[in-house]
């Protein structure tokens, strides 16, 4: 039996799956507000950020470990190429 849960946390715990989900939550207004003029575009942008609650949630992340995710993510956000490959 398939369990959805294990493959979630086997990807995104890893060191290339926790820059991907920063990466993620960078761009997907979890680190911003999603607050537009335009309710469609705020509804577009809930949308985004939905995704990124689901898979914290899939992983069961709590505060302390979104906060170090945060943290990780903005101290290698400088090695960062805008290229897509990270810097070793």
């Amino acid at each position: 039996m398939l369990d959805i849960t294990a493959d979630y946390k086997k990807i995104f715990r890893s060191d290339e799956g926790e820059r991907v989900l920063y990466d993620l939550m960078k761009n997907s207004f979890m680190i911003t507000s999603t607050f537009s003029n335009d309710p469609h575009e705020m509804a577009l942008r809930e949308g985004h950020r939905n995704v990124i609650l689901r898979i914290l949630s899939i992983l069961k992340t709590d505060e302390r470990e979104l906060q170090d995710i945060l943290n990780r993510g903005l101290e290698t956000d400088g090695q960062y190429r805008n290229t897509g490959e990270w810097l070793h």
